[in-house]
């Protein structure tokens, strides 16, 4: 019987004894992982802080530099002179915030001996890493910083996805249902709202407005927008909306032209014969045109052979000039269209065109056409039916006086490509209004309407730029399928906006007096 009892403990023992180890064990385990957890999360810490020391010396010294440019004592005189300043400004900035600026403007091609544009990258260290943005001066319009907008009124209708940021010099109005038109008829189909990627927001100067209630945020008959103060729960979750702090730099379409008319001819900016030729009228310089360039008529002879110098395409009878087919290779030379101009292919291989245009007329562009050219527009533009693309790594940037129409661009097509059907920065001095609910549109570029506050838009109540877009497939004869909200990758149209036109497009760019900085996304390499 004892022995029975002393066995009891000793088991008794042996079992608290293998508890105590468990617990201990446990408990070790537990302190070992905490300790573990606490010390990834003290790097963590560690890592962020340092990350966000990084890109705070970076954007400072971006804050710095666009000061520097826009003192009332700065001159935009010479390109050589902005050297000599960068000169002073880059090495005090290194000095002051601990970062690195290297100048990229001659790997990217650019002559600083006749343009104002600079690449810089400006670089701080983190952890093992390095944090860079690439920030790119330019004497350019500010509509080339922006994916989408209007220096007047801006509406979205629909669910466009759009990749940068969204500017409106007056009102914006955006809403869950997108317009079109149906023989003649105007309806309304409802969609989702429009998505902005992460880091892209809403710059709106005047005031925003926004409405869930599909086809009825318009008035039955009229096309007014019943104007609802913005709510962020209103499909907008998550979006930035904000005033744009920088200067809104417009461009003087008119005296452009005439620049580049000037240019074409031999003659630099800013010189003495330039200020005795900008104030005359287009009309007396292209008098002068016909002496200084090689005049052509016809059109084979413009497509047989790549020129070096700039060329006026000019028949005393003819006012309507075609190109279906082949290369019209000015490198960066000036073609100068006196009539309207058609471009497009009649053939599977696309209609290739080098060079800068200015078309004194109407352009139409229909088919495939690939671009390396800036291209300005005296009339009106029609896109119809389009795929534009780059000649090689380039594109297009089209500037048009007179209204700007996209129509059924790849029509009841519901594949979504990743790649852009539009290549290139579309602008235009009047108002417009895009379609794409039956259409699909993918701008690697930008699309901008300065806005005339004197009409209203097509098929619309406001001046500026409106846009219509349907999220989901759209069959042909109309029928809707409709995309959860959150699908981006079904959205009919889809904008993602490129700077790099700034740099590649060079003389090509609408000149203003001005410097303004582009600043490109962060990067962790």
């Amino acid at each position: 019987m004892n022995r029975l009892c002393l066995n009891e403990a000793g088991y008794s023992l042996v079992t608290m004894m293998l508890v105590i180890t468990i617990f201990f064990l446990l408990g070790l385990t537990i302190l070992t992982v905490a300790a573990q957890q606490a010390r990834l999360t003290h790097v963590r810490v560690e890592e962020i802080e340092s990350f966000q020391e990084a890109a705070n010396a970076i954007d400072e010294t971006v804050a710095a530099l666009k000061a520097a440019i826009a003192k009332p004592d700065f001159v935009l005189s010479t390109p050589a002179r902005l050297d000599d300043d960068l000169s002073r400004w880059l090495p005090a900035f290194e000095q002051r915030y601990g970062v690195t600026i290297r100048d990229a403007t001659e790997e990217e091609g650019i002559d600083r001996q006749k343009l104002f544009t600079r690449v810089l990258y400006i670089s701080a260290p983190h952890e093992n890493k390095t944090v860079t943005r690439r920030v790119i001066i330019a004497n350019t319009p500010s509509f080339l910083k922006y994916a989408l907008g209007s220096a007047e009124d801006l509406a979205v209708n629909g669910g466009a996805y759009i990749d940068g940021h969204v500017y409106a010099g007056n009102d914006a109005y955006v809403t869950n249902a997108a317009n079109y038109i149906d023989h003649s008829q105007r309806r309304t189909e409802p969609t989702s709202f429009p998505t902005l990627s992460t880091d892209s927001a809403w710059l709106v100067q005047g005031e925003a407005f926004s409405c869930t209630g599909g086809a009825d945020c318009y008035q039955r008959g009229t096309g007014t927008f019943l104007r609802q103060p913005i709510h962020f729960s209103h499909g907008l979750e998550g979006a930035t909306v904000q005033k744009e702090t920088d200067d809104f730099i417009d461009v003087d379409f008119n005296w452009t032209v005439k620049d580049k008319l000037l240019n074409a001819a031999g003659i630099e900016t800013f010189s003495d014969e330039y200020e005795q030729w900008i104030d005359k009228g287009i009309p007396d310089l292209l008098s002068m045109l016909e002496d200084r360039l090689t005049v052509v008529e016809d059109i084979e002879l413009l497509l047989r052979r790549s020129w070096h110098q700039s060329v006026l395409l000019y028949h005393p009878e003819v006012s309507s000039f075609f190109v279906d087919r082949g290369e019209i290779d000015l490198k960066k030379h000036w073609l100068i269209v006196n009539g309207d101009l058609f471009l497009g292919n009649t053939v599977q291989t696309p209609t290739k065109v080098r060079g800068n245009l200015i078309v004194l007329g109407d352009l139409t562009i229909q088919g495939n056409v690939a671009f390396d050219a800036s291209v300005y527009v005296t009339g009106r533009t029609l896109i119809y039916d389009a795929d534009i693309s780059g000649w090689g790594e380039k594109e297009l940037v089209l500037l048009t006086d007179g209204p700007l129409e996209l129509a059924r661009m790849n029509e009841f097509h519901n594949s979504f490509p990743r790649q852009p059907n539009l290549k290139g920065y579309f602008y235009t001095s009047s108002n417009a209004t895009v379609y794409a609910v039956g259409s699909y549109i993918h701008i690697q570029g930008g699309l901008f309407a300065r806005g005339d506050a004197s009409k209203r838009a097509p098929d619309a109540d406001i001046s500026g730029l409106v846009v219509n877009a349907y999220r989901g497939r759209a069959e042909n004869g109309l029928s809707f399928i409709p995309a959860p909200d959150d699908d981006v990758d079904q959205s009919r149209l889809v904008i993602r906006h490129d700077p790099q036109v700034l740099i590649d497009r060079g003389e090509g760019l609408p000149f203003v007096k001005r410097l303004s900085l582009v600043v490109d996304r962060l990067k962790v390499e």
